[in-house]
């Protein structure tokens, strides 16, 4: 469900970037999403989400020449093999947005780097950035996130 909440974020991103920083009426908005498929509860958190987050920090959703000619992150040659190509470009399209930080940029990498033995796709970097974004990692979660099953010993 995290990675829903992320799409309409996202969505909300790219409506606020193509209308010079308004978001217009929530009801249109509302509207499109229900016609693409989200739910009314889906919409309702992402929105709470997206409004906290631009009140406290709104610049970071509007675009600035500063970031378009930041360059983005490189990965290294082991981040490459791990996570796959459309994953890095969707990973760097939403700190490119000022979804993430640099810090939150770091952590979905390093989670996506440890979930061996699989490399990480689009599906699986959507789902560890919806929850370093929205902080709804529980002890349960990391622990299915590592494959760890919670008796182990660790150092």
């Amino acid at each position: 469900m995290g990675d829903r909440i992320l799409a309409i974020v996202f969505y909300l991103v790219q409506h606020l970037r193509s209308n010079n920083g308004s978001l217009g009426h929530l009801d249109d908005i509302s509207k499109s999403l229900r016609n693409l498929g989200f739910t009314d509860s889906e919409i309702s958190s992402a929105y709470g989400w997206f409004l906290e987050e631009v009140q406290s920090r709104s610049e970071k959703f509007v675009v600035s020449d500063d970031m378009s000619r930041s360059m983005p992150r490189v990965f290294s040659e082991a981040e490459r093999q791990k996570i796959d190509s459309s994953a890095q470009g969707y990973l760097i399209q939403v700190h490119q947005m000022g979804l993430l930080d640099d810090d939150e940029f770091e952590t979905v990498v390093e989670r996506a780097m440890m979930l061996s033995p699989e490399n990480a796709d689009i599906d699986t970097v959507k789902m560890v950035t919806s929850t370093v974004l929205f902080g709804s990692t529980t002890a349960s979660m990391d622990l299915n996130w590592f494959n760890v099953s919670g008796d182990e010993t660790i150092h």
